[in-house]
């Protein structure tokens, strides 16, 4: 009996659904991911007694279940539905390069949250095989939440380590609006991936593939970005703010970062943000704006019939 081939990443199609993965979300777990980014809001929108919860939090899904203590039966990130048809053409490590959101609602706790997830990308670049997952994210109502685009590097032919330092810090910060000063500690990244125990946990398991230490999830400083997008542009940011951010270059845990920010000229509702490390190398960059109604309706295309009774993962 002749053995079919697996297949190869040119044999991946463009644009490949996975399904649909339902996840119930618990105000422990929002606040874990929400404190370990010092946002002391916990993620909460408005009166706590209301539980609804910003739909940042959705971003944490990518890489799930880590950072996740409580998992119920059957729960499945998006990476991991990826992995579970297409395993073989992921290495280790993988790399978070860019990641992209666009804020439609806030979510209430004690509902299902469904996500479709699809690969809608794919791409070739110095030696590394590149996918990008969206997943859309929808209410027990099915009304959107949020809509997530990840682009990470499923397969390197080697490690990119951290650059070595050579230029003197910047005296004066070139930022616009107020910086934000952020002290990484391997704690901070411990809160936000724990237990999961990998080389963003422990010195000793980054070491082995490179690093000085401790490497950040790239998702703390999607975080970062968002946050000094929400102090310039308000609470409307929870429903119309989009995010589109690059990661440059990964975070260490002893690093002291700098997140900064402009008014892009002639263009209302609009930001460029960076986030800068002690050496002035850049390790984020990303273009922030508020959606005008006409090109962010409340409901519209991404509108869904009503989750029925979620089997977790289809």
């Amino acid at each position: 009996m002749t053995e079919i081939a697996a297949p190869t990443f040119d044999d991946l199609p463009t644009t490949l659904p996975l399904g649909s993965t339902f996840f119930e979300p618990a105000i422990e777990q929002v606040r874990k991911f929400a404190y370990a980014v010092e946002d002391e809001t916990g993620w909460l929108v408005g009166d706590p007694a209301d539980a609804l919860v910003h739909p940042l939090f959705l971003s944490t899904y990518m890489w799930f279940p880590s950072g996740f203590y409580l998992r119920a039966p059957g729960e499945i990130g998006h990476f991991g539905l990826f992995r579970q048809h297409h395993g073989h053409l992921v290495g280790t490590p993988f790399l978070h390069g860019k990641s992209s959101a666009r804020f439609l609602r806030p979510f209430r706790l004690g509902r299902p949250i469904r996500a479709d997830v699809a690969v809608t990308d794919k791409y070739r670049r110095r030696g590394r095989d590149y996918i990008v997952m969206r997943a859309s994210f929808f209410d027990a109502d099915g009304a959107a939440l949020a809509v997530y685009d990840h682009g990470c590097a499923i397969r390197s032919d080697e490690m990119q380590r951290p650059a070595t330092p050579s230029a003197a810090p910047d005296a004066a910060s070139p930022s616009e609006l107020p910086p934000r000063r952020i002290e990484m500690s391997l704690e901070k990244s411990r809160l936000f991936s724990l237990p999961a125990e990998n080389y963003h946990t422990h010195d000793r398991l980054a070491q082995a593939i490179g690093a000085r230490v401790a490497i950040p999830a790239a998702m703390m400083s999607f975080a970062y970005l968002s946050r000094f997008a929400e102090d310039v542009f308000g609470a409307d940011w929870i429903s119309r703010g989009r995010l589109d951010a690059t990661f440059t270059r990964m975070l260490q845990r002893d690093d002291v970062l700098s997140v900064e920010g402009r008014r892009v000229e002639g263009v209302a509702d609009a930001l460029t943000l960076s986030i800068h490390n002690v050496r002035r190398e850049p390790v984020a960059v990303a273009a922030a704006r508020l959606s005008s109604p006409i090109d962010h309706p409340a409901g519209g295309t991404l509108q869904r019939a009503p989750i029925a009774a979620p089997s977790r993962c289809r």
